[in-house]
């Protein structure tokens, strides 16, 4: 939990730098500029820290079955 939330801490603090970069540079466009490049970061950062390998979790029991 504590190297998600470091993550988190992490991606905003660089779009806080993005959005006095970005300001200058596309004006009008700089948050949403910002806000997409901080959503990839947290995806990214998302997929390494849970290590998914596209695989779902299948129960050994089999699916329940209706009454």
């Amino acid at each position: 939990m504590n190297k998600a939330a470091g993550v988190v801490i992490a991606m905003f603090t660089v779009g806080v730098g993005m959005m006095t970069l970005f300001g200058s540079v596309l004006g009008a466009y700089a948050e949403a500029a910002t806000l997409a490049l901080v959503g990839v970061g947290l995806f990214a950062g998302s997929s390494v820290l849970g290590g998914s390998s596209g695989k779902v979790a299948v129960p050994s029991t089999g699916v329940a079955k209706e009454a």
